[in-house]
């Protein structure tokens, strides 16, 4: 044999071989492959009468060395044949006939029976006339006489049919499939899809297992009935061999039912299509079963001895007398005989044949036919045991066509493994039969068959079409370690084979090594083959098959042209990496020989995508160069490539080209961001209610995809991403921008150049929303190497989220924030929650006052309609910050709305309010006088946030504003302190002055003006100066807690201190606020309603008195008193007591009333007076004595009791207990003697 039939199940050692042969050159492919369709579908017929089917297996072309073997196999001899042919004229007919006889002569020795199918004339084989062809139109049928001969579309038998399998690598299912990828399957007839595709052939099931005297009652029974039809279809074939000896144009041979000849109008008129070939297939039985019974009775010691073809000239010489010869011809006899008995329906009769065979074949070492019978033995097994698997409920018609056995294992439905394993994942039904043998049985017989058959040189191809049907045998029982035992047997054996048979047979290889599980095994066959479709002996290389098998082989590899369907983990090998470099070279190799660019770019981004990491330097450059080549002649697309074999191969980003680490939204500069203006903020009407209880987490795990801030429809937007350069050289990215949906955006493309195996780089993408809405971000597309990419989140390992989404709020305005200030170097003081734009800086001297002008100007497209100015403060009290900084709201509100470039300007006021104190913590008040002192001066810095809120447009109405603001700082530096302050009576009782004693602290000099006079003062230097007021009455009581803060105010009324720095031109203004008085100097300036005349010895004491009397020690020294109470102080009727003290001051500032033991008080020191009368005056004297020398003081004092609410004395918010307490008034003299030895 020359031809390998790469199909071959062991099923069909049942099928009659039935081929259907194109004859003549009028009848088109189109039409040829329509009838071969539907003839396909009768390759199982119930035979009329009997309890059997008959099983056929069609084919196009046969090789006759391949016919040949029908001695040695029955199964392998062509025993019918159906052309088809197509012709209008009796002339076209002769024709037609002719080439049917050569046919039939080509097939003589084997053929039973034959069929012409005649489409174009009438079914009596009469010509169409022209009504008939109107009526055909008029019927919508299509015209059966409009022949017309097209050399390129019709069929060139010599083309098309030399190839004597008659097999395709490709079937016609894969073409019409919709599947991505073409899967190449194990060679198969082209036009016999529909049969290959079906379920298995309904049998019955054959029982061997009753003894032998049974079994030939059985059979005797049976040739009793089968002779009655033998006499009827010997009459048939008699009539048939008589027909053939007509002449073509005999009408008598078209008119005859079962004639040889069957003519039909045309392909769509033949509904006696399927009836004609049912009842040719049928003749066929009948001309075997007669055959079958024949050889039953022939005598095997006197039968021709059946020869291989290549035996025939061993044989040539031999005596046909000797035992062996006899053994061989009855064993090679019953050998055939069980071959027949397969094909006839009776497996069970069969494996009885072929036993008894074996038995007779083995003395004599007939090796070769011994082997067909352990072969044979199998083939029946299975054909017996998978009964149960066929569908023998369903008798086989044109409507059902079913695959048999274990040849339906060899095709796959798209996206769909058909091998199982034995861990379970696929479960067969279990088969048990009693005559089959069991699987390791069959296993040995098939080991022996395929040892016996490569003692053979000559029966090379008999061997391994054994191998592949014991193969799929094994793999129905789910044997799969001992098929792939066979399997490789079949690698092993040697023939000279043609390069296309070679591709079947890797292909053949490659699809079985899939169904047992080797998926490596498979790809690397697969891959073998794709390489023998373009060796470099093969004169017309396929690059185009070639690239469909390496297709198919990418899985054994772990390569996947969507790199979505891999399973492995990011960063984790997958696969063999130097392996799937060299394929997928391959593969863009084969499609650049194609012709393909587009499709070898694809390949090449897929081995970028992958294998990057694997590569070397070098490789890595001449990827890029060779890449970079084919993008010049055409550019990289990102949509799916659709080939003309159905091969979808999808794009592939080029997610690494560069590899991006970090993607990041980026909100809107803080002055831009929009916020909701406070006026209408939302305020939560939900209720908190704690609860103890464990209700789950609140946190469901969902990856946020919302970010925390909004974009502003027309403003730009921006996106951050941090990238790395994996290549030795600098990439440079065409372009990069972003992909979105949901909102309309304009794009701003940008090109970086990302240097070679750099770190982190940044990348920025802007964008501008160009509507309102949400906003999502899918990812980001990238042009490199002239490849466009559109590369996903979803599809990057390093991002969780899948997308991102950014709220588009309306169109809002923008300004722009000046001030006339310098900028200040820092202000760290703050943060970015405040908005900051600029800065402003002021030194100011304590008391110093100035200002600056603060610009408002309208960038943007919409005019601003409302501004609101407000002040921030960090550290310092917000109370005191807006005492330095001060503005009009009215004249800002007088300049809205602002139009587009306009400029809205306001001043503000900076004052550099300070306490004038040495001691930010207040004074110290002294035992020795009533001048206040303080311990340290500093200077101040006042920070302050000038936060200008401002909408216009759609987004006011959204209630959106936007906010900046400005940072001012200011250095208050001190300029002079008051050191101490104090009270002193003037020569007139209705006049005071208050005493002030400056010190200058600025480092500068400087010029004090008060009460029209200048005081210069050096630096720090202290200069008193004295400020004459008018005394008032009382307005507060000494006891009351605001009293002093006050009072200090009050005097500050009166008080106008101005300082100047004359070296730098800048001015201030000394405020008193914070000085506190003491209650004694309060007194001193209001008019007290108690007027006093004290003398010492007769000597009259003035208020002014300045200085000691002197005395000695034991002189008597007389004090009068004489007071005097005003009518408005209200103190009439009040019981009073006046009291004269004599003490002493030390030099720590306290004072001794204890003096007694030194001196003696003639007289009483108190004075008791029941009831104040304003019309007398008060008098009391007393004498004091002292015995010790030194300086004594005399303080006298009433105390008023039980006083009632007087005029202008007491405030409004003075409780009733206040009104009964003692108010107590001191002589403003200072009496002060010196005692002297």
């Amino acid at each position: 044999m020359e031809t390998v039939d790469y199909s071959q199940t062991a099923e069909d050692h049942q099928s009659f071989l039935v081929l259907i042969r194109p004859t003549g050159k009028l009848l088109t492919w189109k039409h040829f492959s329509r009838c071969w369709d539907r003839i396909c579908q009768l390759d199982c017929v119930a035979v009329p009468g009997q309890k059997r089917d008959m099983y056929i297996r069609y084919k196009r072309a046969y090789s006759k060395d391949n016919n040949e073997w029908g001695d040695f196999q029955a199964h392998r001899k062509a025993l019918g044949l159906i052309s088809i042919g197509r012709c209008s004229t009796e002339s076209e007919f002769d024709e037609l006939f002719e080439s049917y006889k050569k046919e039939k002569e080509h097939y003589s020795e084997t053929l039973y029976n034959s069929r012409l199918i005649v489409f174009g004339m009438n079914t009596d084989g009469s010509e169409i006339n022209e009504e008939q062809q109107k009526s055909f139109m008029h019927d919508g049928l299509s015209p059966p006489l409009t022949f017309k001969i097209d050399t390129d579309k019709n069929i060139d038998n010599a083309d098309r049919l030399s190839c004597d399998k008659g097999d395709d690598i490709i079937s016609s299912e894969n073409k019409n499939s919709n599947r991505q990828v073409v899967d190449v399957e194990e060679p198969v007839d082209p036009l016999r899809k529909t049969s290959d595709e079906n379920s298995e052939v309904s049998t019955k099931e054959e029982s061997v297992t009753s003894s032998p005297k049974k079994q030939s009652e059985e059979t005797g029974s049976q040739i009793t009935f089968i002779r009655q039809k033998t006499e009827k279809v010997d009459k048939n074939i008699e009539s048939v061999k008589q027909s053939v000896k007509r002449t073509a144009s005999n009408n008598s041979l078209r008119d005859k039912p079962g004639s040889e000849v069957v003519f039909y109008p045309s392909v769509d008129m033949c509904d006696g299509l399927e009836e004609s070939v049912r009842e040719f297939v049928t003749s066929l039985f009948f001309v075997l079963e007669g055959k079958r019974l024949d050889r039953g009775f022939e005598r095997g010691d006197k039968s021709q001895l059946l020869c291989t073809p290549f035996e025939k000239k061993d044989f040539v010489g031999v005596d046909p007398d000797t035992k062996s010869y006899k053994k061989k011809c009855q064993g090679r006899l019953r050998k055939h005989l069980a071959d027949l008995c397969l094909l006839a329906g009776l497996p069970g009769e069969a494996m009885l044949h072929y036993s008894t065979a074996i038995d007779i074949l083995k003395p004599v070492n007939d090796w070769l036919w011994m082997a067909a019978c352990y072969e044979g033995i199998c083939a029946a097994s299975v054909i017996t045991t998978h009964r149960g698997s066929q569908m023998t409920t369903i008798r086989r018609n044109q409507s059902f066509s079913v695959k048999r056995g274990v040849a339906g294992l060899d095709k796959q439905k798209p996206g769909t493994k058909i091998h199982s394993y034995s861990n379970g994942l696929q479960e067969l039904p279990e088969v048990t039969s009693k005559s089959g043998l069991n699987p390791d049985d069959m296993i040995e017989k098939y080991k022996d068959a395929l040892m016996y058959y490569s003692k053979y040189k000559n029966a090379a191809v008999i061997e391994m079409e054994a191998s592949f049907k014991a193969c799929r045998v094994l793999i129905l029982h789910r044997k799969y370690l001992e098929a792939s035992d066979f399997l490789q047997n079949v690698v092993y054996i040697n023939l000279q084979l043609s390069d296309e048979d070679r591709i079947n047979r890797y292909s053949t290889l490659s699809t079985l090594y899939a169904q047992i599980g080797f998926s490596r095994k498979a790809s690397f066959f697969k891959r073998v083959a794709a390489m023998q479709c373009v060796a470099p002996q093969n004169p017309k290389p396929n690059w185009l098959l070639c690239h469909q098998l390496l297709v198919q082989a990418l899985e054994g590899y772990r390569i996947y042209l969507d790199p979505s369907d891999s399973t492995a983990k990011p960063g984790h090998m997958n696969g063999w990496p130097v392996l799937q470099m060299r394929v997928l070279h391959e593969l863009i190799y084969s499609a650049r020989r194609m012709g393909n660019l587009p499709l070898a770019i694809r390949y090449m981004t897929i081995l970028l995508h992958t294998q990057l990491d694997y590569m070397s330097v070098q490789e890595k450059r001449e990827l890029v160069v060779s890449l970079e080549n084919f993008t010049s002649q055409t550019e990289g697309t990102t949509q799916p490539l659709a080939l003309d074999s159905g091969l979808i191969v999808p794009h592939v980003p080029l997610l690494n080209l560069p590899l991006v680490k970090s993607f990041k939204l980026m909100p809107l500069q803080t002055h831009l961001e929009p916020k909701k203006l406070q006026s209408v903020q939302e305020v939560s009407d939900n209720v908190f209610i704690f609860t103890p209880l464990n209700l789950g987490p609140a946190d469901t795990g969902d990856i946020k995809t919302d970010v925390d801030f909004k974009w502003v429809e027309g403003d730009m937007a921006e996106v951050q991403l941090h990238v790395s350069n994996p290549m030795p050289d600098e990439l440079k990215i065409s372009q990069i921008t972003l992909t979105t949906e949901g909102v309309e955006i304009e794009s701003f493309p940008t090109a970086p150049s990302i240097p070679a195996e750099s770190g982190s780089y940044l990348v920025k993408i802007m964008i501008r929303p160009t509507s309102t809405g949400d906003l999502k971000i899918l990812g980001y597309s990238t042009k490199v190497y002239g490849v466009k990419s559109n590369c996903r989140l979803r599809d990057c390992s390093t991002f969780p989220q899948s997308f991102f989404k950014v709220k588009i709020i309306p169109a809002l305005s923008q300004i722009s924030l000046t001030s006339s200030l310098p900028k200040s170097a820092s202000f760290l003081s703050f943060g970015e929650e405040f908005n900051m734009v600029t800065s402003a800086t002021a030194v100011l001297y304590t008391g110093q006052s100035s200002e600056c002008t603060v610009t408002l100007q309208n960038n943007g497209k919409l005019p601003v309609e409302l501004v609101n100015v407000s002040l921030e403060s960090t550290r310092d009290n917000k109370d005191f910050v807006c005492e330095v900084f001060q503005w009009n709201k009215e004249n800002i509100d007088s300049q809205l709305p602002l139009n587009v470039s306009s400029l809205l300007c306001f001043n503000l006021a900076i004052n550099a309010v300070g306490e004038f104190l040495l001691s930010s913590k207040g004074c110290v008040k002294a035992s020795t006088d009533s001048l206040n002192r303080c311990t340290s001066s500093e200077g101040k810095v006042v920070e302050a946030i000038l936060k200008v809120e401002y909408s216009g447009g759609p987004g006011l109405k959204d209630n959106y504003c936007r906010c900046c603001s400005i940072a001012f700082s200011v250095d208050i530096l001190p300029s002079v302190v008051f050191h101490k302050w104090d009270v002193m009576l003037s020569e007139s009782s209705d006049h005071c002055y208050l005493l002030f004693d400056l010190q200058n602290i600025s480092g500068h000099d400087l010029e004090v003006y008060h009460s029209n006079q200048c005081v210069y003062l050096k630096h720090e230097q202290i200069r008193r100066i004295c400020i004459e007021i008018e005394r008032s009455e009382p307005k507060l009581f000494v006891g009351d807690d605001h009293s002093d803060v006050q009072f200090s105010q009050f005097l500050a009324t009166f008080v106008d201190i101005r300082w100047t720095i004359p070296s730098l031109s800048v001015s201030g203004k000394v405020g008193i606020d914070s000085l506190l008085w003491t209650s004694e100097q309060q007194q001193l300036v209001y008019i007290s309603p108690v007027s006093w005349d004290v003398r010492l010895n007769g000597q009259l004491i003035s208020p002014l008195h300045i200085g000691s009397l002197e005395y000695k020690i034991g002189q008597v020294v007389k004090v009068d008193v004489e007071v005097n109470v005003k009518s408005e102080s209200k103190l009439e009727d009040n019981e009073a007591v006046l009291t004269v003290y004599c003490c002493q001051h030390c030099d720590n500032g306290s004072i001794n009333y204890n003096t007694d033991s030194y001196v003696c008080t003639i007289g009483s020191e108190a004075l008791v007076i029941p009831k104040i009368s304003v019309e007398d005056t008060i008098s009391h004297s007393c004498m004091f004595m002292f015995t010790c020398s030194g300086f004594y003081k005399f303080e006298i004092r009433m105390l008023v009791k039980g006083q009632t609410k007087g005029k202008g004395q007491v405030p409004d918010k003075v409780t009733e207990e206040s009104l009964t307490e003692s108010r107590s008034f001191k002589c403003s003299s200072v009496i002060e003697v010196n005692i002297v030895d």
